[in-house]
């Protein structure tokens, strides 16, 4: 039961993560499009408005959030056909009534120091909580790029441009200074390491944790 809430957890937060994704990039697409063609037809006399450029991020925002609900219901059919077909040929296929022997595996290990096992399970706990930041970061900008951001998020995304070593090229990077995607990013991530180095800690002093030899 756990292992399907998990599977269903991770299908959920995937499926998001790809709605913020296509909602992000064809919110940037329509911008720069529309961005570019006021700057064609406009008279160079006076500012361009920026309405009409909010209006076409938000459309794009839209179209790449349903792009990434249809592409994801498509492959949700596509998978439960060939899951139907595999079930399919394995009740056609003749049953082997031949039992394979179980393998037997010794593990040797020694109890680990409390060190190493806090130093180990913190690294992990902070990598967990940098992709788990990293992912609630992408939310972030996303949902700033969406017409249902709240006030004051969109303002405070900055594109910039830095130069890249392995490019001729600058590179644009989005950027923010506004609290609520500072705290997104690193909450998870202070989190994680405080947690991976309690856990290996408690683990190692009661004996739970075993180096493997």
């Amino acid at each position: 039961m756990l292992f399907t809430l998990g599977k269903r957890v991770a299908q959920g937060y995937g499926l998001l993560l790809a709605m913020a994704i296509g909602g992000l990039v064809f919110a940037n697409l329509f911008g720069f499009g529309a961005f570019l063609v006021q700057e064609i037809s406009s008279d160079h006399q006076r500012a361009p408005a920026t309405e009409p450029v909010q209006w076409w991020i938000h459309c794009g925002w839209l179209v790449g959030v349903g792009l990434a609900l249809a592409g994801a219901f498509t492959k949700k059919r596509a998978s439960k056909k060939r899951a139907a077909a595999r079930q399919a040929e394995t009740d056609n296929e003749p049953k082997d009534l031949a039992t394979p022997e179980p393998g037997n595996w010794n593990t040797i290990g020694k109890r680990s120091s409390i060190f190493s096992s806090i130093g180990f399970f913190g690294f992990a706990g902070g990598f967990a909580g940098l992709m788990l930041g990293g992912s609630l970061l992408l939310f972030w900008f996303s949902l700033a790029y969406s017409p249902f951001a709240p006030a004051g998020w969109a303002s405070s995304v900055n594109v910039e441009q830095r130069a890249d070593s392995l490019l001729v090229e600058n590179q644009e990077v989005m950027t923010t200074t506004h609290p609520v995607a500072l705290y997104a990013f690193g909450i998870p991530i202070a989190l994680g390491v405080t947690g991976g180095a309690v856990l290996g800690g408690v683990g190692a002093a009661m004996g739970k944790v075993e180096d493997v030899e």
